[in-house]
């Protein structure tokens, strides 16, 4: 398992498969890079790195008060230790406001964006009431909010198993606070400078997810992909019509 030492010394861990066009995989806070199992055929086609941010799965803590903008820095550096000029960032759920921030703050990194689940900001009551559940859940107990994330993402019982440990490696307050900066962070007024293509992908269910896509018309350019009966978890859930957007995106908004 690959690792690199970052400036403050400390190891963190990351996947790295395949070959051809780089992409980076951000996962949503404790998950750590398990999340995205469904994602390691995709080396067939591309180099698929998915690194856990610090203080989430096997990567040591960098900080016990992370914010989006130390997590996108955190990632910059990766691609530097990787010797990657730029890359396709692909963002989970909250992991997709880590994905915004390094476009956006390191706009010569990314080459395209894709947000499987997306929001700038959080902008609907029951969005808000997730993530308040998420964190009351992280101070509570960790391994019961670890088995209700892994049941709802995959029905293989040796990859639920695997997710929950490596979840259960995961810094509870580095997890909180992943949370909680995520519900504080607004980009939405910065969208207008993502100047790259975009690709939004949605699963239709969930809708009070689904509303923040019209804060996106702002990007210069930009696909919207709705997958049918499709909650939040489509990496996981519904990986197939996932890829297939993604190598359509490729072949339209990044090769040609």
């Amino acid at each position: 398992m690959p690792y690199y030492t970052n400036k403050q010394g400390k190891q963190l861990y990351y996947d790295d498969k395949g070959n051809g066009e780089a992409f980076v995989f951000i996962h949503p806070p404790g998950m750590g890079r398990k999340v995205f199992k469904m994602q390691h055929p995709l080396a067939e086609h591309y180099r698929v790195i998915f690194p856990d941010l610090s203080g989430n799965g096997d990567s040591e803590t960098v900080t016990q008060e992370p914010d989006i903008r130390f997590f996108a820095d955190e990632v910059a550096e990766l691609l530097d230790h990787l010797k990657l000029d730029q890359v396709i960032v692909v963002g989970y759920s909250c992991g997709g406001m880590v994905a915004q921030e390094l476009t956006l703050s390191h706009p010569d990194r990314v080459k395209g964006v894709v947000l499987a689940g997306g929001f700038p900001k959080v902008d609907t009551g029951m969005l808000h009431f997730e993530f308040s559940v998420g964190m009351q859940w992280v101070h509570q107990s960790t391994e019961t909010l670890a088995k209700l994330l892994s049941h709802s993402h995959f029905r293989s019982a040796e990859i639920k198993r695997e997710l929950c440990e490596h979840m259960a490696k995961s810094d509870p307050d580095v997890w909180y606070e992943y949370y909680d900066a995520a519900l504080h962070y607004d980009c939405s007024e910065r969208l207008s400078q993502i100047k790259v293509p975009v690709l939004l992908a949605y699963g239709v269910k969930e809708f009070w997810i689904n509303y923040h896509s019209f804060y996106y018309r702002q990007c210069k350019d930009v696909t919207f992909h709705m997958i049918e009966r499709a909650y939040h978890q489509i990496p996981a859930t519904h990986s197939p019509q996932f890829h297939d957007a993604i190598h359509r995106f490729i072949d339209t908004k990044i090769t040609n």
